[in-house]
């Protein structure tokens, strides 16, 4: 056999491992691990107006994916960075929802600012969607549903802090 046949032989294993290392680089560093992009839209069991503030959180295991409700009560998840999805599997699902009131009162800590005098958390939606273990919320990624629409009680107790 040529000597050239050698060499070629080497250069074409060579190119071989040169694109299973991208491979692997490409899923573990770029994100090319398959997130599903998931979002949706919370509203009101009693009269279907959304709910306009608030956190959603998806968890399983050491995964959490979580998302910011905006003012139409839609949502869009992110796992490792805003709006990029999570990966497949089932999910327990945590809400968090709270108005707070603060009520201001005279600079007496001399540091230029009106200091708090009281402090009024009010639950927008049931205590217990704020818990993945109690809200009773589950969700099973399978790449083929994007849209989780979820509608939720109203909250009813008044809290000082």
């Amino acid at each position: 056999m040529p000597q050239s046949f050698g060499l070629w032989l080497i250069k074409i294993q060579m190119k071989h491992i040169f694109i299973i290392v991208t491979l692997i680089v490409c899923t573990t560093f770029v994100g090319c691990s398959g997130n599903v992009p998931l979002g949706g839209r919370i509203t009101f069991t009693d009269n279907g107006e959304p709910l306009s503030e608030g956190t959603i959180g998806f968890v399983s295991g050491t995964n959490q994916a979580r998302g910011d409700i905006d003012k139409d009560g839609k949502y869009t998840l992110g796992f490792q960075s805003a709006g990029n999805g999570l990966p497949k599997g089932e999910y327990k699902i945590y809400i968090q929802a709270v108005q707070v009131e603060l009520q201001m009162g005279a600079d007496e800590n001399g540091d230029g600012e009106p200091d708090i005098v009281d402090r009024k958390e009010t639950p927008l939606i049931d205590k217990k969607y704020a818990n993945p273990d109690t809200s009773g919320l589950t969700f099973t990624v399978d790449g083929k549903t994007k849209t989780f629409d979820i509608k939720v009680e109203r909250g009813t107790a008044t809290e000082k802090k």
